[in-house]
């Protein structure tokens, strides 16, 4: 009797390699192939949708 009881299983938090993957490949094509003088301040915006989306999986960058 006691080997039929199942307990609700929790989904798995994804791993952090395995979201946001299309945000992460523009955020690092914009920083390793920017020709601006800072770019950190030229790809913000990239970098800023990157970490909301991290956020919205749970993640804290």
């Amino acid at each position: 009797m006691g080997a039929d009881v199942k307990t609700p299983s929790t989904p798995a938090k994804p791993k952090p390699c395995c979201v946001c993957t299309d945000e992460k490949a523009k955020r690092d094509e914009c920083m390793l192939f920017s020709n601006a003088s800072n770019p950190q301040e030229e790809c913000a915006d990239l970098v800023t949708k990157y970490k909301l989306c991290m956020k919205g999986y749970g993640f804290e960058i």
